[in-house]
């Protein structure tokens, strides 16, 4: 098997053995020398939030709720005029299609493009008419965790481990069952990068689709290098500014420094953790 995968996510106590799995450490003495040097904001869950970077946090309001502008769930039922949706935090959301509703099929390389049950959807609505809509093949949400030799690949090496049917491109489906799956963010990052809207994923275009996949991003440098390079005032500590430098964004931050901060040295004007 490619990948594994996990129900949830680890908790801190064997935080340091997933980021050494994730990073290629084979030896968890070598892990330990490396995090032995740096602050809490490293040592602990943080380590979980910025390799697995596939999970959904409650800070998003958009698409949560009974009444949600941006509707993301499985279809249970589809009709010509409407579509019934269970969302993923289980409401169940039957939206119509109108005159100017725009439709968009992702990953549908090799199957007939219809929106049938079981289909994925990303829908914009107002007042449960839809304006876009998103639909991918049927999909599991199970959370998708890299191997170590997966992120030591090159791109190249990591489609031919995704190319399950070996058509020599990586499908919608394959992707979410090795590389990254988010019903949210999933089928925006895969239409971005399937350039010829072929519904399949090239060597030539696995790259864009990599750079959105945080695991891969991560792996790219050492923790020790990521810490360093976040570090913008050079002071031993990461404020929540920098460790939103360090994540690439400022999405959930207060979310993730929370998490982060083990110390709770956070002050109303600049939140810091310091060296356990």
């Amino acid at each position: 098997m490619a990948t594994r995968r996990v129900s949830e996510g680890p908790s801190p106590v064997n935080t340091k053995q997933t980021l050494a799995h994730a990073l290629g450490y084979q030896e968890m003495s070598t892990m330990n020398q490396m995090t032995n040097t740096f602050g809490t904001i490293l040592c602990s869950s943080l380590i979980c939030l910025i390799c697995l970077n596939t999970q959904t946090f409650s800070a998003d309001n958009k698409s949560k709720g009974a009444n949600s502008p941006l509707v993301i769930g499985i279809i249970e039922e589809a009709h010509d005029d409407h579509i019934v949706v269970i969302t993923r935090d289980k409401y169940k959301r039957t939206l119509a299609f109108g005159a100017k509703s725009t439709v968009t099929y992702v990953g549908f390389d090799k199957e007939k493009k219809e929106i049938k049950a079981r289909c994925a959807v990303r829908a914009g609505v107002n007042k449960e008419v839809i304006q876009s809509i998103l639909v991918t093949p049927p999909v599991t949400e199970d959370r998708v965790e890299p191997t170590p030799e997966m992120v030591k690949m090159t791109p190249a090496e990591l489609l031919k481990t995704a190319d399950l049917d070996q058509s020599g491109e990586v499908s919608y489906v394959e992707m979410s069952k090795t590389l990254f799956s988010s019903l949210k963010h999933g089928p925006v990052a895969f239409h971005k990068s399937d350039q010829d809207h072929s519904g399949s994923i090239s060597l030539k275009e696995l790259p864009s689709l990599l750079a959105k996949v945080k695991w891969w991003k991560m792996s790219r440098k050492t923790p020790e290098e990521w810490f360093k390079s976040s570090d913008q005032d050079k002071n031993g500590v990461l404020s929540q500014g920098e460790l939103a430098v360090l994540l690439g964004s400022e999405a959930h931050i207060e979310v993730f420094f929370k998490r982060a901060d083990k110390t709770h040295l956070e002050t109303s004007t600049l939140q810091k953790c310091r060296f356990s």
